[in-house]
């Protein structure tokens, strides 16, 4: 009884071939499909993340971008210093525009430019003060130039409007003389 028992249950048992085909196929087919869904997703990224590491432009971009922003900084100095010194008006000087408290020395000060005149590849300059009949300072201009002249930067300039232009070529006078509006 006991040998019936033991082949009815060695006969439930599947066989197996030593040349099977079909699994070997199915986990080839499932490699190859996990590789090239891979290689898609990893192209997609490529795709999605190229335009936007452009190399040197995107540094251009980023020092132009600051210099507007130091540009803006300026802007908001002058109006705090005219409404420090009302009888006295704007600031002809850009280090005068840098508060008195203390601050750290290091290099770290975002208001370091003020007293070098220059950060991020361009020149700072603070100048065209005027004074109305009361001697009053009450128009200035301020620019920002590639210190690099043809490095293919915009040159940033405004007024005491607080509107601030640009121009392509470079240049502070174009800028001051053609007042596009910063694109």
């Amino acid at each position: 009884m006991q040998d019936t028992t033991a082949k009815s249950f060695d006969s439930q048992e599947p066989q197996v071939s030593p040349n099977n085909s079909g699994g070997r196929v199915r986990a080839l087919f499932r490699t190859s499909l996990f590789i090239t869904c891979g290689i898609l997703v990893a192209a997609s990224l490529v795709l999605l993340v190229v335009p936007t590491l452009d190399g040197l432009h995107s540094r251009r971009l980023a020092n132009e971008a600051a210099a507007a922003s130091k540009l803006r900084t300026i802007i908001r100095l002058q109006d705090q210093y005219m409404a420090d010194h009302a009888y006295s008006g704007f600031a002809c000087e850009l280090p005068l525009l840098k508060p008195t408290e203390k601050q750290n020395e290091a290099a770290a000060d975002p208001l370091r430019f003020l007293t070098t005149g220059s950060q991020y590849r361009y020149k700072f300059s603070l100048f065209s003060c005027g004074s109305d009949a009361n001697k009053a300072r009450n128009y200035y201009q301020v620019t920002a130039v590639p210190v690099e002249h043809g490095a293919g930067l915009r040159a940033f300039c405004a007024d005491e409007s607080g509107v601030i232009w640009d121009d392509e070529a470079g240049s502070a006078t174009n800028c001051l003389a053609s007042r596009r509006g910063v694109q």
